[in-house]
């Protein structure tokens, strides 16, 4: 069971630098494409399929960490509570969305306040190859906390 939740976060990194790496590659090309001006929407020459990589490796994450998680807590349940289960792993799930948000926000905020915000409405001026970097970080000092604690 732990085996199979260290095995999705680790995968999880993979999907924060794949994706950071992507997306530095994305900016590369806008600006190579659109020149100085990254206001301009000019259709980029990219495949949708620079983004398999990054769903593969989520659906890898995801399938590793929820079953390890349901399973963790079915197991570890008293026998009386054990059809409440899957509420508590979903109740960690929707947790985990709120605590996201949050992030996003502290993020945007916090690049704001230093003049460079990462997250813009303007995808070609925004820096998510950074936002992305720092969930890369987030994600390996969660799974060394894991594997400390477990």
């Amino acid at each position: 069971m732990l085996q199979r939740k260290g095995i999705g976060m680790i995968c999880r990194v993979l999907v924060m630098v794949v994706a950071s790496r992507v997306e530095k590659h994305r900016l590369d090309v806008a600006a190579r494409e659109n020149g100085s001006s990254p206001q301009e929407q000019k259709v980029l020459p990219l495949t949708i399929f620079t983004l398999l990589p990054r769903f593969i490796l989520t659906g890898f994450a995801e399938a590793f960490i929820q079953v390890a998680v349901l399973d963790f807590f079915y197991d570890q349940a008293p026998e009386n509570m054990k059809s409440l289960g899957t509420s508590y792993a979903m109740t960690s799930l929707g947790i985990g969305n709120f605590l996201s948000s949050l992030i996003v926000s502290k993020v945007s905020e916090i690049t704001k306040r230093q003049g460079k915000e990462w997250i813009l409405n303007n995808l070609n001026a925004s820096h998510l190859d950074y936002f992305y970097a720092l969930l890369a970080v987030m994600s390996a000092v969660n799974f060394f906390l894991f594997l400390l604690i477990s």
